[in-house]
């Protein structure tokens, strides 16, 4: 038999082994003198029958590709007349099925988020230009030219691309996120398609366009989005990985029958349930325990059994994809795996969860081969999204500082000759991000020469009359927008405490220090979540810094424009607790 071999860019060669007459060996042999691999060979053995097979062979990678879908059993025979290859040849057979694994997951993850979104923005497309010529022919006839409508049909999925390259990578795949996430979503893509085309109303000042066009088109927009993240997503997931059977009964070729092989804790909580989400197109048929004990409660999915008959359970059901869950990354038992995988035809995609060590703050990431693991996970350590809150934060400083604060300035001097003369400001120690200490800046609210670091409690003394104003519309903290101007602060944010109070909620709270992480803001979530005023018990800080934290962990340009819309009410309509 010729070989027709081909060199790789790494060195090696790769065999193409062409249909054979009979099990005859002496076919392969003459493979010795051309490659390491020389005399070993791939048989795929299926109900007995020996049919054709392609093999690629270079030093990391072993493919076998068959014209048959349900491949029973696939091992490799070494002739006897030739040396065994080591164990490290083996090795990489048995882990570049893993690694295949892998690569099957990152592609249809990914590749369902990019179809999902081609088809969400190509129904945009449709409906912006389904809009604009029905109302062309029906309604305004030449009033109403599609033309002039082009570079808004340009617009709106630049500001879909923009809002989706901005979301989170644990975000942009629909897939396992709960009902109030998938809404959320929703309205950033509404809110961005919405800033982009008044965007284009107000910079074009173009006459000719159609409130009406696009105010409908916004409207069915909005409907659309919300429909593709809730329910397109999931028939699209339906389309490519569904269950169901042909006429001749055979799976869709992207459905993988896959058996889970877990610990009984992790049956017991039925760990299975979110692999059709983190697995596109993982169908389950059960459960193969490991390790010692008994599962207390019935899972959704049957148990098939234990570790000791997994080969014969996963020939059985005709596996494709075998899940580890919850297991200990033993060495051995991740080679036997992949051993086994390997001689089934199988995948194999180990999950390793390590969230419940975490208590649920666990944030992965991987650089090159390794993967790091960390308990915070803080959107504000990306640099683009510190360079987004940074420019909002320089903008509305700035506006502030030249337009509001002069005349609050004037109007809190005027209070201050009238009931208390002093110095117009006072300043406070505050501790900031990463712990550092600065002066922050406030109205003086209070008598000269009071009691400096106590907290204000209803009715206090030392407020002048006037000053319960400035306090309850929060005014008094106009001038800490300067202090957001030099970078000490930003507009959004925790609130910076005194420094004594730090020391002593510390004492209350373990995590306390957390909160400064990022940099303090002039107002926060605990502060419209009604956490503002007096922090006299135990309770109070304990809410108040859950609130930071969740800030922390949750924070989006639009979680801060929400804050600030609850804040701007809050000046109006002040809540009780505002002291």
């Amino acid at each position: 038999m010729q070989s027709n071999g081909r060199r790789t860019s790494q060195g090696s060669r790769r065999f193409r082994i062409p249909k054979r007459s009979s099990r005859s060996r002496s076919g392969l042999t003459s493979m010795r003198s051309q490659s390491p691999w020389a005399g070993t060979a791939v048989r795929v053995a299926i109900r007995g029958r020996v049919l054709r097979a392609c093999v690629d062979i270079t030093a990391k990678e072993v493919r076998i590709i068959s014209r048959k879908r349900k491949i029973l059993e696939i091992y490799l025979k070494q002739f006897p007349h030739q040396p065994k290859y080591d164990n490290s040849c083996k090795f990489d057979i048995y882990f570049c099925n893993f690694k295949d694994a892998n690569c099957m997951i990152n592609n249809r993850y990914y590749g369902l988020i990019r179809l999902h979104y081609l088809l969400k923005t190509l129904g945009s497309l449709l409906l912006f230009w389904g809009i604009v010529w029905v109302l062309h022919l029906f309604c305004y006839g030449t009033e109403l030219q599609p033309r002039n409508y082009m570079w808004v049909s340009i617009i709106v999925p630049a500001a879909a691309v923009i809002e989706f390259l901005a979301r989170e990578d644990r975000h942009r795949s629909l897939g396992g996120l709960s009902r109030p996430q998938v809404w959320s979503i929703s309205q950033r893509e509404i809110l961005f398609a919405l800033v982009a085309i008044f965007g284009v109303i107000v910079m074009s000042k173009d006459d000719r366009l159609s409130r009406v066009c696009l105010g409908l088109f916004i409207a069915i927009y909005a409907v659309w989005v919300t429909w593709m993240n809730f329910t397109g997503y999931r028939l699209l997931h339906r389309a490519l990985y569904a269950k169901p059977r042909g006429i001749n009964g055979s799976t869709r070729k992207h459905h993988a029958n896959t058996v889970v092989l877990a610990t009984p804790r992790e049956i017991e909580r039925d760990a299975a349930l979110h692999m059709s989400s983190d697995v596109p197109g993982a169908e389950v048929l059960g459960y193969v325990t490991f390790g010692g004990g008994s599962v207390a409660t019935m899972p959704v999915f049957p148990i098939l059994g234990d570790f000791s008959n997994l080969r014969d359970i996963c020939r059985s059901c005709h596996a494709r994809l075998l899940l580890a869950l919850g297991l200990e990354a033993q060495p051995d038992l991740i080679r036997s795996l992949q051993a086994l995988c390997d001689s089934l035809g199988m995948r194999l995609i180990w999950v390793d969860d390590k969230e419940q060590h975490f208590d649920g703050n666990l944030d992965a990431r991987r650089s090159g081969s390794r993967l790091l693991l960390t308990n915070w996970r803080e959107p504000l350590e990306d640099p683009m999204n510190r360079l987004v809150k940074r420019s909002v934060d320089l903008l509305l400083s700035g506006l502030v500082s030249l337009t509001v604060l002069p005349a609050l300035c004037i109007f809190a001097k005027t209070l201050q000759l009238i009931h208390s003369p002093g110095p117009l400001f006072y300043k406070q120690k505050r501790t900031g991000r990463d712990g550092e200490v600065f002066e922050v800046l406030k109205f003086r609210t209070m008598h000269v020469n009071d009691t400096p670091g106590r907290q204000s409690v209803a009715g206090d003394s030392r407020i002048y009359p006037g000053g319960d104003f400035l306090r309850r519309r929060s005014l008094d903290e106009m001038p800490q927008f300067w202090n957001v101007f030099i970078g000490q602060m930003s507009v959004v944010g925790p609130r910076p405490h005194f420094v004594d109070h730090d020391a002593q909620f510390a004492d209350l709270v373990d995590d306390y220090w957390v909160r400064h992480f990022a940099k303090p803001g002039i107002t926060g979530l605990a502060q419209v979540k009604g956490r503002r005023g007096e922090t006299d018990t135990e309770r109070k800080v304990r809410h108040r810094v859950r609130l930071d934290h969740f800030y922390l962990r949750h924070w989006s340009p639009l979680l801060d424009l929400c804050i600030l819309c609850d804040t701007a009410l809050q000046v109006f309509f002040p809540p009780r607790s505002a002291r």
